[in-house]
């Protein structure tokens, strides 16, 4: 078949298409697509119309619309990335997003995935689950949730395959990865607590979160076990940001008796708080010990190290991928919620306190 000037030049400034392969090899477009895409019927074409698929394909540099084998019912080889919180409000990188993203990526690398980042936040099931729905993705990976939100019930009633990352999924089913948040949060209070200090105030995070639930209920426990119940003023909410950070730290040092030590939600949350302290004239850790959580990269404001509570980040993108990967194959996942231990990492924003 010989070809048009005009009709060579247009297939160059488009893709081919399915019809377009059919067409070189002289056959219809059902036979090219079971050569093309895998299909069972693939096993009675001959192996001279195969041959013929497959040298029209390559002269045609033909590659398969990955929305089409999604129509079709094919695997994308795609997971979609989702998080709880307004990607635009993420300060990009954020520290905690940054990290799993990272891990995330190590994943879908070790496991044969591309992924799609959906910034679009999530808004509700009628507004926001037909984009997830739309079969571009094998399966959705959703980030730190609210507890308040429809979102992963939606998805699982949808037949999305999903895994969870520090998200609230009970009554889900959910395959979910998460660090013990409540254990971090002891070993926090435990080590300011071991240092003698007992006017410990707590700056939590995000009350819709499980991770600031979990921290802050964990540090009143042991507050309590250690006969010191926390001061209700000492208890603070902190957004997980720095500048609520430095705002609640501000709010502290106000009081007619001011904190001795902090345990932040999160090291964004701490830095803002020892910026506070800073600006307000105190050393820290000499009049004031801080306690962080995530072990970030920190930067120069704490040239020495900041104390805090280290959670695998990247090791609970991995895991999460993988979980989702085996979903998607329709493998065997579990344990379907998988728990990792954080670890205290005492660096030199503590010390014991100072009578004052």
């Amino acid at each position: 078949m010989i070809e048009t000037g005009n009709r060579q030049q247009t297939r160059r400034l488009r893709s081919a298409s399915l019809k377009d392969v059919a067409e070189r090899a002289g056959i219809g477009i059902a036979t090219a697509s079971a050569v093309l895409n895998g299909s069972r019927t693939n096993t009675r074409v001959s192996d001279v119309t195969r041959e013929r698929v497959l040298a029209a394909a390559k002269e045609l540099d033909y590659h398969a619309n990955a929305l089409a084998r999604a129509l079709t019912g094919q695997p994308t080889k795609t997971l979609g990335i989702v998080f709880g919180f307004p990607f635009a409000l993420m300060s990009l990188p954020d520290p905690y997003a940054f990290a799993v993203l990272q891990g995330v990526v190590k994943g879908a690398t070790e496991t044969g995935y591309n992924i799609t980042l959906y910034t679009e936040p999530w808004h509700s099931e009628a507004q926001s689950s037909g984009v997830l729905r739309d079969g571009r993705t094998d399966g959705v990976l959703v980030i730190a949730v609210a507890t308040y939100s429809d979102m992963i019930g939606s998805l699982t009633k949808a037949g999305i395959p999903l895994v969870a990352v520090s998200s609230c999924c009970k009554g889900y089913g959910v395959p979910s990865v998460d660090v013990d948040n409540a254990a971090g949060a002891r070993l926090a209070t435990r080590h300011l607590l071991d240092l003698g200090h007992r006017r410990i105030a707590h700056i939590r995070g995000d009350d819709h979160l499980t991770s600031g639930i979990e921290r802050r209920e964990a540090f009143a426990q042991e507050m309590a076990a250690a006969g010191s119940p926390e001061r209700p003023e000492y208890v603070l909410y902190g957004s997980y940001t720095g500048s609520a950070g430095y705002d609640r730290m501000k709010q502290l040092l106000a009081l007619p008796q001011a904190p001795t030590a902090v345990f932040a939600a999160n090291d964004v949350v701490a830095l803002g708080a020892i910026e506070a302290a800073r600006d307000c004239g105190l050393n820290v850790p000499g009049d004031l010990s801080v306690v962080g959580f995530d072990d970030i990269p920190i930067p120069a404001l704490v040239s020495s190290g900041l104390t805090t509570i280290r959670q695998p980040l990247d090791e609970i993108g991995v895991m999460a991928v993988r979980m989702l990967a085996a979903l998607v194959r329709d493998e065997d996942v579990s344990p379907v919620s998988r728990t990792l231990e954080p670890e205290l990492i005492v660096r030199h924003s503590t010390a014991p306190p100072r009578l004052r």
